[in-house]
């Protein structure tokens, strides 16, 4: 999905919510002020101050949605997920308060007015808003895999909840039971705890580049494993951000294969790993010929061009000096092997071989030298 049309979706469903509280904020303090309703008053400003979730779900879902830059190479999705915890911690923050108040409520002897008939009714279309924005966000939340989003439609549900208290409270009072609401209220404010914990919980996790779960990891390794040219893997490091899952893996192939064959299986582990995990962007390979995670016998092996200086001074009085510059070098298990291609000319030429294996018994770390003729 394009980021363009993602903050589109974000934006619309977040000017409705929007909407909805500027709507409910008035009413419910409005009548919650004539009908003698401390409950809908009470849940009026709480509607008022989800006006300020709103804004952050709108801003951060506009920069969140930035594609990668220079600065940013992994994209602005961390954003979301930042944007995410401060949203559980205003919820966490309410289902305290809430608490606070019930108790005192609870604690204090008080003889309430009688609530008037019609706070019932805005309490009822409070819920009724509320559920079908919370099945709205909660859509859009699924198709752009936003946990912004997703935690924005779990606060619509809690101020669903918090409407539902205020009808139990209603009707307490009007059969006797002044307490029922405070009740009502700590068991509402506690599930509000609940669903702000688990999304500051997994949000934190994201943000300190937590690893997919055991079994999404083995998933992966299997299906990598299957991919033809690869014989194993090790290293597979993954996390995600906003909702996609990047992922870097080092792949064992054949050490006798060309670069251009191994980078060809690099590219086909990357494309088909992202074609069969949807939530997968963005994929890193590494590709190794010998299994170097415990230990690397090849690093202190010399490199290429002081390998070549070596053969020049062995060989350049016997071989032509494009023989040696097209040398192939293979670095295994703390040992090179070499393959050379001479012109079939050479093939005839009395002892060249056994003259040029002679390295071997100066250059320790030569272990074998293959020979390879062609045609001018």
């Amino acid at each position: 999905m394009m980021e363009t049309q993602r903050y589109r979706q974000t934006r619309f469903i977040g000017l409705c919510g929007g909407l909805k509280n500027i709507l409910l904020a008035g009413l419910k303090i409005i009548f919650g002020i004539t009908g003698h309703s401390h409950a809908l008053l009470a849940d009026g400003i709480h509607s008022l101050s989800d006006l300020v979730i709103d804004s952050v779900v709108i801003i951060a879902a506009k920069f969140g949605s930035k594609a990668a830059d220079e600065d940013h190479p992994y994209g602005h999705g961390r954003i979301e997920t930042a944007a995410t915890v401060l949203l559980a911690l205003i919820l966490a923050i309410a289902a305290v308060t809430i608490i606070i108040n019930a108790i005192m409520m609870i604690a204090t002897p008080y003889h309430p007015i009688e609530p008037s008939y019609y706070v019932l009714w805005i309490a009822l279309s409070s819920v009724l808003l509320n559920e079908l924005l919370y099945y709205a966000t909660k859509r859009i939340a699924k198709q752009v895999k936003s946990k912004l989003l997703m935690t924005n439609a779990c606060h619509h549900r809690s101020d669903s909840a918090s409407s539902i208290a205020v009808v139990l409270g209603v009707i307490g009072v009007w059969l006797g039971f002044p307490k029922l609401d405070a009740i009502a209220a700590i068991i509402v404010a506690l599930m509000i705890f609940k669903i702000a914990w688990d999304f500051a919980w997994h949000s934190i996790r994201e943000l300190v580049d937590t690893a997919l779960t055991r079994e999404e990891t083995k998933k992966i390794k299997l299906f990598i494993k299957e991919i033809p040219g690869v014989k194993a893997i090790h290293q597979l490091r993954t996390r995600s951000i906003a909702g996609s899952i990047f992922c870097d893996v080092h792949v064992l192939v054949d050490p006798r294969i060309s670069v251009s064959e191994g980078h060809y299986i690099g590219q086909e582990v990357d494309k088909r790993l992202i074609a069969a995990f949807p939530d997968i962007t963005d994929v890193v390979v590494h590709i190794d010929t010998e299994d170097d995670e415990l230990n690397n016998p090849s690093r202190y092996l010399p490199d290429r061009a002081t390998l070549l200086k070596i053969l020049e001074k062995q060989w350049g009085s016997i071989l032509p000096k494009m023989v040696i510059k097209t040398a192939i070098f293979h670095y295994l298990e703390g040992k090179v092997s070499i393959e050379l291609k001479l012109p079939l000319a050479l093939m005839h030429q009395l002892d060249l071989e056994q003259n040029l294996k002679k390295i071997m018994s100066t250059e320790k770390f030569i272990t074998d030298i293959k020979f390879f003729y062609y045609k001018n």
